[in-house]
């Protein structure tokens, strides 16, 4: 009989290890989470945002690349448009952008900026859900934690929590490194947004991609959002956004130190 087991175990190969729990994995990601935002806010770098206006049929029918070069005071993000449509700004309107980024930068070093507001990080978003681990998955050659996630219930003090509270989705973690390396969300219902126009949202997903740049610091390296509804229960709209990410540079007093 114990040979039997001993072959049965030859040919079975050694047993994969368990899945750990989801919700004690996303609290040690969400740890590591907010101590790499804090490392984002001392870098700059620049991101190429596409914005397209779909067909019903998913054809483009408009769109519009503009590029940016994002940095943080007091962590905040500053967002200053340098090209648009892959040509650089003219010189007059690229100093009227830079006036209205000092303006910027002052108004939050002032304490006047009520516009810069941080907006819902990923380590917060992280807390707001339960997460159950499904699998594992090779993910560019390398193993990773598949992670489900659905809201908790009730409300949380976070900015747009009614979106928040709609969404689901799954999540990939770096089973050796335990750093999220790609995210996906989707909404399990329709969603109002006060945007001045009585706009609701009908489906929306997103998919969020990182990597370690420098082999020390995971960063963001691409992000999607495709959303669909109508504004004012007459114009229907669809969109897709895709803000790529590259360039990281550690932001010092004196100089910027390249990150590749």
């Amino acid at each position: 009989m114990s040979g039997a087991l001993l072959l049965a175990g030859v040919l079975l190969g050694p047993a994969e290890p368990s899945l750990p729990d989801g919700n004690s994995l996303v609290r040690e990601l969400a740890r590591k989470q907010r101590h790499w935002e804090e490392v984002l806010d001392s870098y700059t770098y620049d991101v190429e945002v596409l914005r397209e206006e779909l067909e019903k049929d998913g054809r483009v029918a408009k769109r519009r690349i503009r590029a940016y070069e994002v940095f943080y005071v007091k962590g905040r993000p500053v967002w200053r448009l340098v090209r648009d449509e892959g040509q650089p700004l003219d010189a007059d309107r690229q100093a009227k952008v830079d006036r209205a980024v000092k303006e910027k930068v002052d108004a939050i070093n002032e304490g006047r900026s009520a516009a810069e507001l941080a907006g819902v990080r990923l380590s917060a978003i992280l807390e707001r859900y339960d997460f159950r681990a499904v699998e594992r998955e090779s993910l560019d050659g390398r193993p990773a934690i598949v992670l489900d996630f659905s809201p908790r219930p009730g409300s949380r003090p976070l900015e747009h929590d009614n979106v928040l509270r709609v969404l689901a989705g799954r999540v990939w973690v770096d089973e050796a490194e335990r750093e999220v390396v790609r995210a996906e969300i989707r909404n399990t219902a329709g969603v109002k947004v006060l945007l001045g126009l009585g706009a609701s949202v009908s489906t929306v997903s997103a998919t969020f991609e990182f990597r370690k740049v420098g082999d020390t610091v995971w960063l963001p390296v691409r992000e999607e959002t495709q959303a669909s509804g109508r504004v004012m229960l007459l114009k229907t709209f669809r969109t897709r956004v895709v803000l790529s990410y590259d360039h990281f540079r550690r932001f010092q007093v004196q100089a910027e130190e390249k990150v590749h």
